[in-house]
């Protein structure tokens, strides 16, 4: 199969499946099986047709779907943990590390680079995308983001939203470096709106 290669954020895109944590109830975007399966086809790097054979097998042995779900959960939250040390400064804790260098080390190999469609690609063998297909080759690209983004880390800015709500993971590429919101349509003018009544109140 041949995957695109995976672009620096996928990782963060991925620990941003769980939304608003610092709310009381934060969103969810993997409630199920077939979510995950759909947030791979779409954003995960693998095509959905490829898919195709999952998503029936899944159907078939609910369980099965289940399991999936809660490994790549797994591997979400400490992804999530582990970028959210790196934007604070923190050490990584060695579970966290352990957790994905393990998923890493059972991920396929980028080994054999393709041509494709005027540019290039990674040729990797993932297996049957069926049956006991486990998360690290569904989440491969996911990965190896997660793994470069790391070996990366001193020389890129990553972030959380300041927004104490929202907790979102991002690179910030701004020329200044001073980028605080994950997107500044929305926590930030949340921000924004924030400061200008707190000011009008206190008139």
């Amino acid at each position: 199969m041949l995957i695109a290669a995976p672009p620096d954020g996928l990782c963060l895109d991925f620990a941003n499946t769980r939304g608003w944590r610092g709310r009381a109830n934060p969103t969810e975007d993997l409630k199920a099986p077939a979510d995950l399966i759909a947030w791979i086809g779409k954003r995960g790097g693998l095509a959905e047709t490829a898919l195709d054979g999952l998503a029936e097998a899944i159907k078939a042995a609910p369980q099965r779907g289940e399991a999936l779900l809660a490994e790549a959960t797994r591997l979400r939250e400490a992804i999530y943990r582990i970028f959210s040390a790196v934007a604070e400064g923190r050490a990584v804790a060695d579970a966290d590390f352990a957790v994905l260098a393990q998923a890493l080390a059972a991920a396929p190999a980028r080994s054999r680079l393709a041509r494709a469609d005027g540019g290039y690609a990674w040729e990797v063998d993932i297996g049957r995308l069926e049956g006991e297909a486990a998360a690290p080759a569904l989440l491969a690209p996911v990965l190896w983001s997660a793994g470069d983004l790391m070996l990366q880390a001193e020389g890129r800015r990553i972030r959380r939203c300041a927004n104490d709500q929202c907790l979102w993971l991002f690179v910030d590429d701004s020329k200044s470096g001073t980028r605080r919101w994950c997107d500044m349509s929305s926590c930030g003018n949340r921000a924004k709106a924030k400061r200008h009544y707190a000011r009008v109140k206190g008139k």
